[in-house]
């Protein structure tokens, strides 16, 4: 199916406020990816009134609709982690810092003794209970069993992280939720990109660490995020693509992409 990508549209909203990119200046970049972090999105609002400005607090959940006019969706959900004001020449801009999640840094346990033959599974469900995230799916390639046991001490999300290892599994958190599962697995929706489509200029091939892939540039596409898959059409390279990292770019006349690094 071609998405023509006409009439650009964004819709930012938050504490029963809501900004659209028809009557706002505003520019933005989403950035997404494949590991335990949240991620902090940066989002500038021009010109607001200092009454509307309070009322944009640190904590408040925050979303962002982006696309093009019919075809519009969720490219970030999270909370508010800051808010600062600046003049610039004749502007007063607003930047809004919004984190994926809320701040996991500092959710640690002291110390989790888990009982021999325990399952991964079992610890990485307990661990995501602490830090209090859903999990969006979750489909090891192996179910590791601690056969001497686990001790589980420190960051969660280490924890998290340390553990999906040992079942050969990435896990990530996406939009405030946890995902635990391999990027080229999971019921993700195909998008067909290509020139057509929006695909920008030339898919860029790079290896990485055994693994390999193209860096790809498109016009902003709200379906794509960490394991998006892509069937990708070009002159280079067509083939199939599990997206592992990228970064979604918006404002009213400037820059409207989405930029993917993704792997075969």
């Amino acid at each position: 199916m071609s998405y023509k990508n006409f009439g650009r549209a964004v819709e930012i909203m938050t504490a029963n406020m809501s900004f659209s990119l028809g009557k706002f200046g505003m520019s933005g970049t989403v950035p997404f990816d494949a590991d335990p972090l949240p991620n902090e999105s940066e989002l500038q609002l021009y010109n607001l009134a200092q009454t509307t400005i309070n009322n944009i607090k640190r904590n408040e959940v925050l979303m962002v609709n982006a696309g093009y006019t019919g075809d519009v969706g969720v490219i970030l959900h999270g909370r508010i982690s800051s808010v600062r004001t600046r003049w610039e020449g004749v502007d007063k801009i607003t930047t809004i810092y919004v984190m994926d999640s809320e701040d996991l840094s500092k959710r640690e346990v002291k110390e989790i003794a888990y009982a021999k033959n325990t399952l991964a599974s079992a610890i990485i469900k307990q661990m995501a209970t602490y830090i209090g995230l859903p999990v969006a799916q979750m489909q090891l390639n192996r179910d590791y069993r601690y056969q001497d046991g686990y001790s589980a001490k420190g960051k969660v999300t280490d924890i998290i992280a340390d553990v999906c290892k040992d079942c050969g599994t990435s896990c990530y958190i996406n939009q405030g939720k946890l995902y635990v599962r391999s990027l080229r697995s999971g019921a993700d929706a195909v998008f067909n990109l290509s020139p057509d489509t929006g695909l920008i200029g030339s898919p860029e091939y790079f290896s990485d660490g055994g693994l390999q892939g193209y860096r790809l540039q498109a016009q902003l596409q709200r379906r794509l995020t960490t394991g998006s898959v892509i069937n990708l059409t070009s002159r280079e390279w067509s083939g199939k693509l599990h997206v592992r990292s990228g970064s979604h770019t918006f404002s009213n006349t400037g820059d409207f992409l989405t930029e993917v690094e993704a792997i075969i």
